[in-house]
């Protein structure tokens, strides 16, 4: 988990360092349709960091996870939670913190837990399935959040 761990912590510095002194004019601007906007893409980050940070710890807890699946709610979350409406700075704060945390966790994992899974349905994904999907979700997520800034600042 070592490689997942110096991926994750340099991805998070390098957008961290890219993004945090965006101008609030671009962050608040809204998408056509039901794309979503940059604080949408970071808050449903923050989202996926929270219910990632209960699974990475339960799984280490217990070997069979049964816990509710998020990802049909994905927008409800993002709505409940009002990321439109936070300062952008204070949303990526939250982000880069979260996922550090969450990359402290993938570093000091006990090996031992990683075959434990998270029963979701009939599918089975262990723990070192779920931090190494994890880096990848959190890539896909930045790229477009990446896109986002670029139809925004090339209108």
């Amino acid at each position: 988990m070592e490689k997942v761990y110096n991926e994750l912590t340099a991805l998070i510095n390098a957008f961290f360092t890219k993004y945090k002194d965006l101008d609030e004019k671009i962050t608040a601007a809204r998408p056509p349709g039901d794309a979503w906007g940059t604080k949408e893409i970071i808050g449903h980050l923050v989202d996926s960091a929270c219910n990632n940070h209960q699974r990475f710890i339960r799984m280490q807890l217990k070997d069979k996870l049964i816990f509710p699946d998020y990802g049909a709610d994905n927008q409800r979350w993002i709505q409940l939670a009002h990321y439109t409406e936070m300062s952008f700075t204070d949303l990526l704060l939250l982000w880069k913190q979260y996922n550090l945390l969450l990359a402290q966790i993938i570093r000091t994992v006990d090996p031992a837990t990683l075959d434990h899974y998270w029963q979701i349905g009939e599918e089975k994904r262990t723990l070192a399935f779920l931090m190494k999907d994890y880096l990848s979700h959190l890539r896909n997520h930045l790229q477009q959040f990446e896109e986002a800034v670029l139809r925004v600042t090339n209108l």
